[in-house]
């Protein structure tokens, strides 16, 4: 999960966590980057607005290389401007979910959808 707001990557991952899912954390998308490509996770949570390497380049870096390619990824932001979704899955994003728009449990149930 990279997400760069701690109080929210903490519910999320007590959450996910508690919901049978294991969750290895990154607070920015430079650090998510580095522990996607050594760990090879079968997924991610990837918020869209973050310092420095925001969600959208981490998704150009993930998917052109190809020990990464393949890792399924969730967008999980605040944004809800159509066009930057639709960019985020056009990079390669598999789902992207407004976090105001869903209660907790409906995001891990449109995440486990997909794991």
């Amino acid at each position: 999960m990279v997400e760069d707001n701690a109080l929210l990557l903490g519910l999320y991952q007590a959450a996910f966590e508690k919901a049978g899912f294991t969750v290895v954390c990154a607070h920015d998308g430079k650090t998510g980057l580095a522990i996607a490509k050594e760990k090879v996770p079968d997924g991610i949570i990837l918020d869209l607005l973050m310092p420095g390497t925001d969600g959208f380049h981490f998704l150009e870096e993930l998917k052109k290389d190809p020990k990464t390619s393949g890792i399924k990824t969730i967008v999980l932001t605040v944004v809800k401007k159509e066009e930057e979704l639709e960019r985020a899955k056009n990079l390669g994003a598999i789902e992207c979910l407004v976090k105001s728009d869903l209660r907790l449990a409906e995001i891990i149930e449109r995440v486990r959808a997909h794991f």
